[in-house]
């Protein structure tokens, strides 16, 4: 799969080139867009006033000095019980804290796959009404699969760098009945304490949360594979906010969508996340079951990403692998992933017919709009310079090892020849990962749209395409769906475009129907993230078409 991945990494970039993208009717010309020109806080006034103003210099949290410890003591009869079914619900125990106070408390094993690794990842839960460090459930996360025990604390400080609400991550030593089980990662659980500690200012907002092989932004689930968002409100569970939002996501008229969604998101946020996303080589994200909050006071929504640990850096405990994977598309969880397409190969292999492929309706509209896309290319830029500078990693690195090494010697389930090579690792992918990115970057930039969905009429239920190539293309082999998860199914009649003619294809000869309001997609028919262009729309008033504008093609407007 190692090679199919790096060649998917280039293909799914080299057939993105060839699609034009959209851009609001109100804000800079992207056509004109300057590279260094966007604001990089990206904030309005009423955005400064909800969470912490935005950093426009991204530094380093200070790192912790010492590794505090927890101790939990438990019936040897039930802590049996966790390896016989790792499914075993909460059981009691008493936990010394990391401030030395004796706590009672209940201990199960957390995560989904972790259940089954050597090391365990745990769920410490204090009774209601004690808190300590103004927690009461707290995460203790293993890092079994990252043997330099950094990745996922380093994405975490890049966040807190970039002024991006999440979790905080603390490494602790764990023993329990005695036994040393090595070194953690504390992190920080989303919950009610976590919007007052990350200055939300609604403490009490809703929670949603992604289900299992989901974080789609999607309007409906499969239910053959995927489970439905979690929700924790304080209206009992209403899902209002969340319906809002998933609808700008998917319907809001193209022209308007960067509008309707700083409206109603944190965007530019959400943006600098995407740019960590990219420096840590973040991957499946459909199993990291992050979160949505719904912030009545501000009336905007914020993600908070989960599960840094499924990173394709990471340096695996076993295998002859010792350098890390570095080539992970830039455009995470989107259609324009390489990686989406390999996931959903390796799953249909094991389950024939029951996958469909995983990715983000949200991502993939930030990446398809010129004016978000440049903002995501700065921020991936400035990200690169200011927290993958080598004189600032590379001592961020060789302290973090510091710190925990003195611990990692007798620690169980560690490969200590591994660990000990953390550093080299580390530095070596931060150089390759870096050298990767600045292409990615320079390739995105430099891309000429060629064959693209020129107009959209759902009404009469038509489909124009257009060359905006030099050069003639063939339509054969090519697809149109109104289902972005399924993109192979080729029924584009086979005709000769020549460069700057356009082909009206009606819903009859394409073998679909076109809804008021949905999603429509050009693919090249040879995979599926092989997205030639796409557009998700809204329903208009009667008469009206989506088309782009004949002098600024990489435009949308409604006319």
């Amino acid at each position: 799969m190692v090679g199919v991945r790096r060649n998917w990494g280039w293909l799914g970039l080299a057939t993105v080139l060839l699609w034009g993208g959209c851009s609001p009717e109100v804000g800079p010309d992207p056509e004109q867009a300057s590279r260094e020109g966007p604001d990089l806080t990206g904030s309005s006034a009423m955005e400064e006033a909800a969470l912490p103003p935005l950093p426009t210099q991204f530094t380093y949290p200070p790192l912790q000095t010492t590794v505090g410890q927890y101790t939990v003591e438990i019936d040897p009869k039930l802590l049996a019980l966790f390896d016989k079914n790792k499914d075993t619900p909460p059981q009691p125990a008493t936990v010394i804290t990391p401030d030395g106070q004796h706590r009672s408390a209940k201990i199960r094993l957390r995560g989904n796959s972790s259940r089954s690794w050597p090391k365990k990842s745990w769920r410490v839960e204090l009774p209601k009404g004690t808190k300590f460090d103004g927690r009461r459930k707290i995460n203790l996360i293993s890092e079994w699969r990252d043997s330099t025990m950094m990745l996922e604390k380093l994405g975490y400080d890049m966040l807190a760098a970039m002024g991006v609400p999440a979790p905080k991550a603390t490494y602790v030593r764990l023993v329990i009945n005695g036994q040393f089980q090595g070194v953690y990662v504390d992190l920080e659980r989303v919950d009610k304490p976590f919007l007052a500690n990350r200055g939300f200012a609604d403490t009490e907002g809703s929670i949603y949360r992604c289900g299992a092989k989901n974080c789609e932004m999607k309007m409906a689930f499969d239910a053959t594979y995927q489970h439905d968002w979690e929700v924790e409100s304080p209206d009992n569970g209403s899902r209002g906010p969340l319906n809002d939002f998933l609808d700008v996501v998917n319907h809001a008229p193209e022209p308007q969508f960067v509008q309707a969604l700083s409206e109603r998101f944190e965007l530019e946020r959400h943006l600098r996340e995407l740019a960590v996303d990219a420096l840590i080589d973040n991957a499946t994200v459909e199993d990291s079951r992050s979160y949505l909050i719904h912030d009545a006071v501000t009336g905007r929504i914020s993600y908070v990403p989960w599960d840094f640990n499924n990173t394709d850096a990471k340096y695996i405990p076993f295998g002859n692998r010792t350098d890390a994977d570095y080539e992970h598309p830039l455009f995470n969880f989107s259609l324009f992933d390489g990686r989406v397409e390999n996931e959903y190969l390796a799953r249909e292999e094991k389950e024939p017919k029951r996958w469909k492929p995983i990715f983000s309706n949200l991502n993939t509209r930030i990446f398809l709009n010129p004016e978000l896309r440049e903002r995501e290319l700065v921020l991936v830029e400035r990200a690169l310079d200011e927290l993958l500078d080598p004189r600032v990693i590379h001592a961020r690195i060789d302290a973090i090892h510091a710190l925990i090494a003195p611990y990692m010697g007798n620690a169980p389930h560690t490969d200590v020849t591994r660990f000990l090579d953390g550093p080299r690792y580390m530095k070596k992918y931060v150089q390759e990962r870096t050298r990767f990115l600045r292409g990615q970057v320079a390739a995105w930039r430099g891309w000429k749209p060629e064959l693209v969905l020129q107009a959209v009429n759902a009404q009469q239920g038509w489909i124009e395409l257009r060359n905006l190539g030099t050069k003639k293309v063939s339509t054969s082999g090519l697809v149109i769906t109104t289902d972005l998860r399924n993109a192979k199914k080729r029924n584009v009649p086979s005709h000769t475009i020549q460069p700057g003619e356009t082909l009206r294809l009606t819903q009859g000869q394409l073998g679909l129907k076109l809804a008021p309001q949905g999603e429509v997609g050009l693919f090249n028919g040879k995979s599926v993230v092989g997205v030639l262009d796409a557009l998700y729309y809204g329903a208009l008033p009667a008469g009206k078409l989506y088309a782009r504008e004949p002098t600024a093609p990489m435009r949308w407007q409604v006319r």
